[in-house]
């Protein structure tokens, strides 16, 4: 059998505990013994040492290496190095009775290589011993490590790393950077600072979850075996471009705006009209045919003043409206739509967390649940969305999160896989931890991570274009989880492709018509066959102003209105 639908040619992300069942399994299943897997492991790195380098392979490669199966991949790196005719460092950070196995007969098979020296650093507690040690290196490879590190990294190995960090080179780490959480992506004590990391096999968990873990570029190294990812248990996955664009709805030839699906919008009131009409336009750009924004009279009248290719509608008089009078009106706008966002500037109080919950529990059309719905929600959403007769995704930012799950945001910050997996469990719901590497969690424990972290994407609105995004491919027919997976990914891409041209003036409104290039782009390229998610050579043009027209108000009615690895 195969993978299910929903991880299928997304990479795996594993954690160190997988990565070891993964090799062993490869080496049991194909018959390889796991020394030829260091030895493909290390001619991969040697082969990134060697473009970091430069074109010239002018300049000298330093190596540094532990005890265990990373120091192996070191010692075969640097023979592959040197035999190639490039100067190479070696500088072991463990007294040599420590090195066995593998690593072993790697060391011995490099200490044959007559061209490289290999220098004892055990007793090198001061980073000046080491600095003096990797002077002049173009390139300086870490290999002490990897996976194996087991919490604050300190004494020789710690002046090593200080060395390595302070050195003028490129910096290449093997597997994870030495003293990174291969897990968490976290560091206790000193830790490598990568600018390129060569992982063995897979991509490893900690390489991607924590945003702000120093791993630079990721290469995946292939062993030469096909790994058995699945049988090691992975349950995290990336968010990539082939397979985000292999999930993409697709408009038939003959489609019509009915058949490309209806999405009702719950937001907006007084003052915040502006968050309604973002998630209409983002709407409009990921492919819906139609969208309603629905809001209360006031805030429909301002809709009206400011939208064209969308229709309005009122679902209540006033703000202190009957709560079960607006949630009938809110499901009989719902009838004519295939799917709802709710929350984006909604008005707060009582009255309308009742209307919340209703809607969020008795919807029978997939929801979206965002801002201040969520809120609305609070700690109780468990109880109330557990009735749920349809998908329901819910987008929270941290401070979110923490209101879903009674705890500080700061405590959401230091485990986000965790609290997105709990609450998707808890509430049988796809979350949608918003932040940089968002995490999509599903109720059975699967995840799937960003790969982006985007500064210009901070910036007021931007969730409720993302919530837009989402709803419209719901209204299209994707499953909820496909839903979240594409508008994650097309939405952090828009950010990064405007970034380019904008830098940090990038606002909520330059993001939907971005998002219709990247969905372009990715369409286009599958069916090339080679679907992308990088930015395009020429940065996008931030979308032209709208102007606003005036059009008298009319009576508020439920019905709505047409506007035109290792």
């Amino acid at each position: 059998m195969g993978e299910p639908a929903q991880v299928a040619n997304f990479p795996s992300l594993l954690t160190a505990a997988q990565m070891r069942a993964a090799d062993a399994a490869a080496s049991a299943t194909f018959g390889i013994p796991s020394l030829l897997l260091m030895e493909n492991a290390g001619r991969g790195v040697a082969d990134i040492a060697r473009v970091e380098l430069g074109g010239a392979g002018q300049g000298t490669v330093a190596v540094v290496c532990g005890a265990g199966a990373n120091g192996g991949d070191g010692f075969v790196a640097a023979r592959h190095l040197a035999l190639a005719g490039i100067a190479v460092r070696v500088v072991i950070a463990a007294p040599r009775d420590k090195i066995h196995g593998d690593a072993a007969t790697m060391l011995a098979a490099l200490e044959r290589v007559a061209s490289v020296a290999v220098e004892d650093g055990s007793g090198w507690s001061e980073p000046a011993r080491w600095g003096a040690a990797l002077a002049g290196a173009g390139v300086i490879v870490d290999a002490l490590f990897g996976i194996g590190v087991r919490g604050a990294v300190g004494g020789v190995p710690g002046a090593a790393i200080a060395a390595m960090n302070a050195a003028r080179a490129r910096k290449l780490a093997v597997g994870v950077p030495s003293g990174l959480d291969a897990d968490s992506g976290r560091a206790e004590g000193a830790v490598f600072r990568a600018d390129v990391t060569a992982t063995m096999g897979a991509r490893k968990l900690g390489l991607y979850v924590e945003a702000d873990a120093p791993v630079g570029r990721v290469e995946v190294v292939g062993l030469g075996v096909p790994l058995p990812t699945a049988g090691a248990g992975a349950r995290s996955f990336l968010l990539d471009g082939p397979a985000v664009a292999a999930r993409l709805p697709r408009r038939s030839s003959s489609a019509h705006k009915t058949s490309s699906g209806h999405l009702l919008v719950v937001a907006g009131s007084p003052g915040k009209t502006g968050a309604a009409v973002l998630v209409g336009q983002a709407a409009l750009r990921a492919g819906a045919g139609l969208v309603t924004l629905a809001s209360t009279a006031a805030g429909q009248a301002a809709l009206d003043a400011k939208v064209v290719e969308v229709m309005t509608a009122a679902y209540a008089d006033s703000d202190a409206g009957a709560p079960d009078v607006a949630a009938r009106a809110i499901a009989k706008l719902a009838a004519r739509a295939q799917a709802i966002v709710i929350g984006p500037g909604i008005p707060t109080g009582d009255r309308m967390r009742d209307v919340v919950r209703t809607v969020a529990a008795t919807a029978t059309q997939p929801v979206v649940v965002d801002a201040d719905a969520l809120n609305a929600l609070a700690t109780d959403a468990p109880s109330v969305l557990v009735q749920a007769a349809a998908p329901r995704v819910l987008t929270p930012h941290p401070g979110e999160m923490g209101r879903l799950t009674g705890a500080p945001t700061a405590a959401v910050q230091a485990d986000r896989l965790g609290h997105a997996t709990r609450l998707a469990a808890a509430t049988r719901a796809i979350v949608v931890l918003k932040g940089a590497r968002t995490v999509i969690a599903v109720p059975d424990g699967t995840t799937f991570i960003s790969p982006i972290a985007c500064a210009a994407l901070a910036t007021a609105g931007s969730g409720d274009v993302l919530a837009g995004v989402i709803g419209a491919l719901l209204a299209r027919g994707c499953d909820a989880l496909a839903a979240a997976q594409c508008a994650v990914y097309v939405h952090g891409v828009a950010g990064m492709d405007l970034a380019a041209a904008l830098g940090d003036g990038v606002a909520a409104g330059d993001l939907p018509q971005a998002i219709a290039a990247v969905i372009a782009r990715l369409m286009a390229g599958s069916q090339r066959g080679e679907a992308s998610g990088q930015p395009p050579a020429a940065p996008l043009r931030p979308p032209a102003g709208r102007g606003r027209g005036s059009r008298p108000r009319r009576p508020s009615s439920p019905t709505p209105r047409r506007r035109p690895r290792r």
